[in-house]
């Protein structure tokens, strides 16, 4: 299971532990699709409340690194290649939560921010946020 040891004093809790978590996932003592331990685990196994835990996890998630899979559990996520779009003079960028419409149609995690590139012609792209790098042209 994911190394434990002591935290830093000088160092948020959460944000050790969310680095541990990112280090067991990174390197594949997490692989993608696995089931993640559970909140409870988490707590018992670190000896945190239960709130350390949760703000952990929710970077996680925020970092598009877990995934809740509704009345499922949570997961590692699938490490997807990143898609680069090339922003060019006009072109206009919003980053928002998406309704559950554009959810569907950008195919989103649960929790994953959208991107929407709004290009100088009118024309629209959605993105996700996790899976999304944007340069200049």
């Amino acid at each position: 299971m994911i190394s434990g040891g002591e935290f830093d004093p000088d160092i948020a809790t959460w944000k050790q532990l969310a680095e541990r978590l990112r280090l067991a996932i990174r390197s594949g003592e997490l692989p993608p699709g696995q089931r993640f331990p559970s909140e409870l685990s988490l707590v018992q196994q670190y000896d945190l409340s239960r709130i350390t835990v949760r703000r952990a996890l929710a970077q996680l998630r925020n970092e598009g690194l877990i995934v809740v899979a509704k009345s499922r559990g949570t997961f590692v996520a699938d490490q997807q290649e990143r898609t680069t779009v090339t922003l060019s003079k006009g072109d206009q960028v919003q980053t928002r939560m998406p309704d559950p419409e554009e959810r569907r149609r950008y195919q989103l995690n649960e929790g994953e921010p959208l991107v929407l590139v709004t290009r100088a012609d009118g024309t629209t792209e959605g993105y996700g946020a996790h899976r999304v790098t944007l340069v200049g042209g």
